[in-house]
């Protein structure tokens, strides 16, 4: 198997990003939805706190996703720059603040939305940089 080149690199860490982006950001909506439906920690059981967590559809595909993006997070890490990984998967922040205001109903001040701006921007100049600044091994193991 021949190594894989830089622009099927490229291909895959996008598409890695996406994932990681897409799994983290619906994670995080489906385990705030879940968490709206269970009762204040502290305020019931251990036990029974427990038992609702487990039977939650919305907190068990939440927890599932939040898997899926550390997976594909740690994948990214096996080829390309943390200096590139992080700042680009930050676009879930991103997605998060448009799902808070739009599912969950939370009204997202001005402020925040600047902050978002300001997150948009530095994942856009950094996606414009090499993927890795660093000699690669190789790729292809028998």
């Amino acid at each position: 198997m021949e190594a894989i080149a830089p622009n099927g690199r490229l291909r895959r860490t996008v598409l890695f990003i996406a994932i990681t982006v897409l799994a983290n950001s619906f994670g995080n909506l489906l385990l705030a939805l879940g968490m709206k439906d269970m009762p204040v920690f502290g305020h019931v059981a251990w036990a029974r706190y427990l038992v609702d967590l487990l039977a939650s559809p919305s907190l068990i595909l939440g927890a599932a996703l939040t898997g899926v993006y550390t997976v594909t997070q740690l994948s990214l890490f096996s080829w390309a720059d943390l200096s590139y990984v992080v700042p680009c998967t930050a676009s879930t922040y991103i997605l998060t603040t448009l799902f808070s205001q739009i599912f969950m109903g939370e009204h997202v001040l001005w402020d925040r939305w600047l902050g978002v701006a300001l997150i948009s921007v530095g994942v856009t100049l950094v996606a414009e940089t090499p993927v890795t600044t660093k000699a690669q091994p190789a790729e292809a193991r028998p």
